[in-house]
């Protein structure tokens, strides 16, 4: 009788399976910094494109929210920015085409790229009366909150005699 690996049960087929899994992850991760691809192999395609995740930075400030987001490389016309009760959505888009014209062919080389992120805040904020500004790659988000919650300890201090 010749034993068929197809025909009987192997324990290390299911170790193998996780194996390959976890190999899958790591190599999407390791990809790069939080990157979604929306791309065809280069060899089919001619446009590339991609959005990445910005660093960003939040800060409590009492009375408000204050959210820093790294957008190198974007012009401030090319940034949507939407903000909900507890969320704010941002995305921007860079765009760049080349054309270049060579023994009497004309190339063109497109490139499609942005960033998207999602950001939850801890608490419920009033969204029409969010401020923005966008200088030198940084977008700078001010977000008052709906019932901001005073400080421990705020009061008067009293000197003591």
């Amino acid at each position: 009788m010749v034993w068929r690996r197809d025909r009987y049960w192997d324990p290390f087929d299911i170790m193998r399976e996780i194996q390959e899994e976890i190999d899958a992850i790591f190599r999407d991760f390791m990809r790069g910094p939080r990157i979604w691809s929306y791309r065809e192999p280069r060899e089919s395609i001619a446009i590339s494109e991609s959005w990445r995740e910005p660093f960003a930075d939040i800060f409590d400030r009492g009375d408000k929210f204050v959210i820093t987001v790294e957008l190198p490389g974007v012009r401030k016309e090319d940034i949507k920015l939407r903000v909900t009760e507890d969320t704010v959505y941002i995305e921007a888009q860079i765009r760049r085409e080349k054309e270049l014209e060579e023994e009497g062919a004309i190339r063109i080389e497109r490139y499609y790229s942005g960033y998207r992120r999602v950001i939850r805040l801890p608490e419920e904020v009033i969204p029409e009366k969010a401020k923005a500004r966008y200088n030198n790659g940084v977008l700078e988000i001010e977000i008052p909150k709906k019932n901001p919650k005073k400080p421990e300890g705020e009061g008067f201090e009293v000197k003591i005699e």
